[in-house]
């Protein structure tokens, strides 16, 4: 019973004195955050490679990582690969008035990949 009392009063002595850190912080956003291409360049001057940089900071529950597929909000002006080894390849097939989103729709531990953007020249 002695060894049960001293044990609890440990446990409520270290939680009181911060003990256990609680805290969380995770991103995760496709990279490079922004970026230009050449449409009358010959490849590779016409693409961009996109790639998910993360990072956890602190006590973060484990959740499972889903793999998502890539996409681009201008699917006429520019492709984006999803097929082994060049996913994430943008080709700039014209010039762009606007930035075109990349984005990733899978995720990292339970949050949201943010999207990217690309202005074809």
């Amino acid at each position: 019973m002695k060894c049960c009392l001293v044990g609890l009063l440990s446990c409520a002595v270290l939680a009181s004195c911060g003990g256990y850190d609680n805290s969380c912080a995770i991103t995760a956003a496709v990279t490079p955050a922004s970026t230009t291409a050449d449409h009358n360049a010959s490849t590779p001057g016409n693409q961009a490679q996109f790639s998910i940089k993360s990072a956890v900071t602190g006590n973060c529950p484990l959740v499972a990582d889903k793999i998502g597929t890539w996409s681009t909000s201008d699917t006429v002006t520019v492709t984006i690969s999803n097929q082994a080894p060049t996913q994430g390849l943008a080709t700039c097939v014209s010039a762009t008035s606007d930035p075109v989103t990349i984005t990733n729709n899978g995720n990292f531990r339970g949050h949201a990949i943010t999207s990217a953007t690309l202005t074809c020249n």
